[in-house]
Order: structure tokens, then C-alpha cells, then sequence
């Protein structure tokens, strides 16, 4: 017994990235049948599809291999509006939503309490705000002037602060949750509508509150291509966080006892109500990522829960998973790859040489010339360098997951 004890230990060794800290483990379960994709619970298996779509669209609409040349649906709306690509991060905050259900309903049932559950989330957010920082921090050089202009708003730390916010607010009302959460996500929005429209500032990139806010909060630490402003800017995170709260209801949904045909048609027609509801919506108060207005939170959620519902039919109802392995492959790895997938593409503009002409090559620019120029049409060829990007993304998440390598926080 106690030698089968030291195999297992062994075959489920833990490698730290972080040293002594915790953080960022990736386990190590060889000899043990990798984890499949689609996940042995059919609602988890869905997200996973789910979330392996989002991962997909991420890589793609941050790669191109010319910024200059992309066709409209990947790239963000210039103000007001939105694209495809608009629902991309609103998306992951709501499958962080539904995912942190079953997490805090599996360590409840393994005897944590509410103080503990407070604790975690507060550790595992504040991880992912870091790995954040350090992705802006690279390449870490020249360290002072890197450091006193390092962008402090940011996806991942976007993520971490609502992750931890939103859960302990999920946590605080958890005996009337459902309600208690819904009454959250109104507050919010209402808040942030309030501070948009009632301080006296416009809407325009120029003379919005959120811009005066981070200018005066954060100057010299927000986004470099923005003129003072930053899209994940500190108004607009009442906003992100609700958008993660519509995901938590979603999540106790999922986890009730209505019958799976019940699950898809609800949250089909709850889509499509919520997304016309933001459409409607935007004719007053415009559908806006940079802002991230409660129209686009209403439309973005929407969606989701459209995208939830399909991926449910196509893993539950059609029990269609091997068709998309593909997806399930980016979904249970995301951290990882956006990670990875980031500092690699700085990693191509950061390595430059000087050609016979006397003009600077990035690695990048290398790279899509020489294998990419074939293609005549240059945002055809733009988008050609994404997908070769996403396959070669998916060739390393594969060896991770016949490994059983899973980067958790």
C-alpha cells in the first residue's frame, strides 16, 4: 500500500514554475491517461468547446502577419459598434463566470468555507494580475524605464481583478444567490452608466470620464497606442465584472435540474432576448468595448449565452466531440497559450537585424515575407500568417495534453 502511495505521488509530481509560491504549477501525469477534451460532465465539456473557440479567435485576431491589412470582421470597432472580434474578451470574463460556479461548488463540497473560498479567489486572481504585469513588463529591459512606464490596466490583470471581485461579491450573497448576484449586475451597470452620463463628460474618445479617471490615476502606465485612454481603463471595470456576473448565473443555472433540451432552449431565447435587449439598448447609449457600456455588456452576454447553448447541442444533444478536438485542445490549456502565444509575438517585433539595404528587419517581418509573399493579396496573406500561427499553437498545446500538462493557477 504505502509503495503504491510513492508511485502515485511520484507519476502526479507538481512542477513549480514559481518556486516555493504556488503559483502557476503545471502537473505532470504521465503513466496516468491524459485528460480527454471534452470532459467527462457534458455542461463541462461544452465550455471547454466553448472556450476553446474563444482561445482560437483570440490567437487569430491578435497575429495577423500585416496590422495594416485585415479584413473588418478581425479588428475591434474604432469607437462605436462592434466587430466579431469586439465579443472576444467580454466572452472570456462570462466563461470565467460559469467555470467559477462549479469551482466554488466542488471546494464547498470538499469542506472550504467562505473565508477560504475568499482567500483562494483572491490568491488566484492576484496570480493572474501578475502574469499580466511580467507579459507587460517583457523583455524586461532597460528595467527602470520598462518599470516607470509599465502599463498597470491590461487583459489578464482585467481578468484577475474581476475574478476576485466578483467572487467575493457571489460569496457574499451566497444563501440568496441567484437573486443576490442579478441585484449585483444591475447596481453595476447602473453605476457605471451613472458615472458615464452624469459627470458632466461626453462619450467621445477624447472628453470621456473613464479617460479622465486612468489620466489622472494612472498617467504615464495605460496603453501605449491610445491617447490617454486605456480599454481596460479602472471605470470600465464595474462593467467587466458584471459581465462576469452574467456568466456566474448562467453557472447556477447549468447546475440546476432542468433537462438538457430545457438548458439549450432557455439560454437560446435568453440570448436572443438579452442581445436584441443591448442592440435596442445601443441606440441611446452606443455599444462600446472601449467603454464597455451596459449595452455592450447586455449584447456581449447575449451572445455568449448563444454560443453556450450551441456548443451544448453540438457536445450533449448530437454527442459530436471528436469532430472538435481541435477546440478542445486550446480550451483546456488558455492560460498557457495566451501566455506563451503573447510573449512569443513580441519576441518577433522585440529581434531585429539590419538587411544589405541598411533597413531594420524585425524577425517578424522576416519570417512573413519570406514564407507569405506567394500569396498576392495582402490581407488574404495577413490572415494566412494568423492561421499558421493558430496551427502551430495547437502542435504545442497537443504535446502539453498528451503529456497531461495543464498550467493551473
Amino acid at each position: 500500500m504505502q509503495e503504491e502511495r510513492k508511485r502515485t505521488k511520484r507519476r502526479e509530481r507538481i512542477l513549480f514554475i514559481c518556486s516555493r509560491s504556488n503559483i502557476l504549477p503545471i502537473t505532470n501525469e504521465q503513466n496516468i491517461p491524459p485528460r480527454p477534451a471534452p470532459a467527462g460532465s457534458g455542461r463541462l465539456a461544452a465550455l471547454d468547446l466553448f472556450r476553446g473557440l474563444t482561445v482560437v479567435g483570440m490567437i487569430f485576431v491578435n497575429n495577423p502577419g500585416d496590422w495594416a491589412h485585415l479584413y473588418w470582421p478581425f479588428d475591434h470597432a474604432e469607437w462605436n459598434g462592434w466587430t466579431p472580434t469586439d465579443l472576444i474578451f467580454p466572452w472570456f470574463l462570462f466563461i470565467v463566470g460559469v467555470a467559477g460556479v462549479f469551482s466554488l461548488e466542488k471546494r464547498m463540497a470538499r469542506g472550504a468555507d467562505r473565508l477560504d473560498l475568499a482567500r483562494h479567489a483572491f490568491r488566484r486572481g492576484m496570480t493572474i494580475v501578475v502574469v499580466g504585469w511580467l507579459m507587460a513588463f517583457y523583455p524586461f529591459v532597460p528595467f527602470l524605464e520598462r518599470l516607470s512606464r509599465l502599463r498597470i490596466p491590461g487583459v489578464l490583470p482585467r481578468i484577475g481583478v474581476a475574478y476576485v471581485l466578483g467572487t467575493w461579491l457571489v460569496l457574499a450573497v451566497w444563501r440568496r444567490r441567484v437573486a443576490g448576484v442579478a441585484v449585483g449586475i444591475a447596481i453595476l451597470l447602473a453605476a457605471h452608466t451613472g458615472i458615464l452620463l452624469g459627470t458632466g463628460f461626453d462619450l467621445t474618445p477624447q472628453g470621456n470620464v473613464q479617460r479622465a479617471v486612468d489620466l489622472a490615476v494612472l498617467k504615464g502606465h495605460l496603453w501605449k497606442n491610445a491617447q490617454g485612454w486605456d480599454p481596460e481603463g479602472i471605470v470600465s471595470t464595474l462593467t467587466a465584472i458584471a459581465t462576469m456576473l452574467t456568466g456566474t448565473l448562467t453557472g447556477f443555472f447549468l447546475k440546476g435540474a432542468a433537462t438538457l433540451r430545457q438548458k439549450i432552449a432557455r439560454l437560446l431565447a435568453w440570448g436572443a432576448v438579452a442581445t436584441a435587449a443591448g442592440l435596442l439598448w445601443g441606440r441611446a447609449l452606443p455599444i462600446n468595448k472601449n467603454l464597455w457600456t451596459a449595452s455592450y455588456v447586455f449584447f456581449t452576454s447575449g451572445a455568449a449565452l448563444v454560443a453556450l447553448a450551441l456548443c451544448l447541442f453540438v457536445v450533449d444533444f448530437l454527442g459530436w466531440k471528436k469532430p472538435f478536438a481541435f477546440f478542445f485542445t486550446f480550451g483546456t490549456n488558455p492560460l498557457l497559450v495566451f501566455f506563451l502565444s503573447g510573449l512569443l509575438a513580441k519576441t518577433f517585433g522585440l529581434v531585429t537585424w539590419t538587411d544589405p539595404a541598411g533597413k531594420a528587419v524585425t524577425l517578424h517581418a522576416w519570417l512573413y515575407r519570406g514564407g507569405f509573399s506567394w500569396i498576392s493579396d495582402p490581407t488574404l496573406r495577413s490572415h494566412a500568417f494568423a492561421l499558421v500561427t493558430i496551427a502551430f499553437w495547437w502542435a504545442v498545446l497537443r504535446v502539453f495534453e498528451k503529456r497531461g500538462w495543464f498550467w493551473k493557477i
